[in-house]
């Protein structure tokens, strides 16, 4: 059956890659397919051939933000095997931020999950190994690596409840290429449990914790430009709420509370997730009234009230100059972004309820007093209260970073696992 589904899932695979396209066409994102053509033939594996190293290791990221929580396992993981690192990544931002990285030899846009496509690449590349991060299960990536006899594992491994319903209902499917897994190193015993039902067996599979929080710095990089900026703006001094990846419900909410905290001496930076989004944003502040200034154009004057980060990179070392901190994507149903970044850098965090993608942080933050839920209805009052406390906001900065301290060492898990199966199979 699960054979069955694979073939069907590549017989309406053009037709779905079609809505895609169209979805696109119609979408503020629209600006990601002027490279389509070039990205086109990259996804087909067009440009692969002599540009790919072959028997090396090859990682799978989804974007930005996976690259970066993998730098510690990837050099680790090419000093323990001595070969090539190449990473592919679903977005051209994740394929930009990998070829900074020197560990990395090469990097592409990941090959469509056509089998065709993935079955080419797999030819192509001949991967040593290949390790696919947090959820980026593509069956037909899986299946052309299980029948080219390529070990995979699942590493840094989350999945929602909502995913493994959906996932669910083509089991078969999953279970085919899952089951094919030398192992799975996980987040939480609830991913465990989840990925069990679809098909991994029980004893591939390890909770490591999540190695993104053996990446958080408190001595972030763009310092000496954020001081910059803040000083450039006469905010020195000033009560800061920095808003980090933001979505438009949470800006929504950002706007309509924004005139009351200005009217307390509040400033405002806020960072939307997605950037292609700037110019939608540009039209909001526009209409709201509000004197607001982006970081890209370096235009800025005392009379700002509100800053849009329109950069990528910059958010740590803002969250680093911040009164009080929001992490976006969890008033936004999108399960919450890294609500330790702020943390370890002895922040107040507040966040919303969907925080599905990191229950274990969002409960320890609650849990320890270094977080604050809030919703639309009491978001502005949540932010007043607690920056006319600076005592007790101090005092709940101190237990966000404890938490966040607590949930190193995933890197290290991961590892001894890889070394491990290597051994078993020497």
């Amino acid at each position: 059956m699960g054979l069955i589904l694979l073939i069907l899932t590549n017989l309406f695979f053009p037709f779905a890659a079609l809505g895609v396209l169209l979805g696109f066409l119609f979408s503020a994102r629209r600006g990601l397919l002027k490279h389509l053509k070039q990205e086109l033939r990259e996804r087909f594996g067009l440009e692969a051939e002599g540009e790919i190293p072959q028997n090396a290791v090859w990682l799978h990221c989804a974007s930005v933000g996976e690259v970066m929580s993998m730098k510690g396992i990837i050099a680790q993981l090419k000093d323990f095997y001595g070969k090539d690192i190449i990473v592919t990544t679903t977005t051209q931002a994740g394929k930009e931020t990998a070829l900074k990285n020197p560990q990395i030899t090469k990097a592409f846009l990941a090959p469509l999950d056509f089998y065709p496509s993935c079955r080419r690449f797999m030819r192509i590349a001949k991967p040593h190994r290949l390790f696919v991060v947090e959820r980026e299960i593509w069956p037909n990536m899986l299946e052309a690596a299980r029948q080219s006899g390529v070990p995979a594992a699942l590493i840094n491994g989350r999945i929602s409840a909502k995913s493994a319903r959906a996932y669910t209902l083509v089991k078969p499917l999953f279970a085919r290429v899952l089951g094919s897994l030398r192992f799975a190193a996980l987040h939480t015993q609830a991913a465990a449990r989840r990925y069990e039902k679809l098909g991994i067996k029980k004893e591939n599979i390890y909770v490591c914790g999540n190695v993104k929080y053996d990446t958080l710095s408190d001595n972030p990089s763009k310092l000496p430009e954020v001081d910059k900026i803040l000083t450039a703006l006469g905010w020195n001094g000033k009560q800061i709420l920095v808003l980090g990846s933001t979505h438009p419900q949470e800006e929504t909410m950002l706007f309509r509370a924004a005139p009351d905290l200005i009217k307390k001496g509040i400033k405002i930076i806020f960072a939307p997730r997605h950037l292609e989004r700037r110019a939608e944003i540009a039209d909001t502040l526009r209409q709201s009234g509000l004197h607001y200034a982006f970081i890209s154009e370096a235009n800025f004057d005392k009379n700002t009230d509100v800053l849009c980060a329109d950069v990528m990179g910059m958010l740590q070392s803002l969250y680093a100059r911040a009164t009080l901190t929001f992490v976006g994507g969890s008033v936004a149903p999108r399960g919450a972004h890294n609500l330790l970044e702020p943390a370890i850098l002895s922040k107040t965090v507040l966040f919303g309820k969907h925080f599905y993608n990191a229950p274990l942080t969002a409960q320890a933050l609650l849990e320890f007093g270094g977080g604050v839920l809030v919703d639309e209805n009491n978001f502005k009052e949540t932010v007043l209260r607690l920056t006319a406390d600076p005592a007790q906001l101090e005092n709940m900065a101190q237990n966000a970073r404890k938490t966040a301290l607590s949930f190193k060492g995933a890197t290290d898990k991961i590892m001894e696992l890889v070394k491990t199966y290597e051994r078993k199979t020497a």
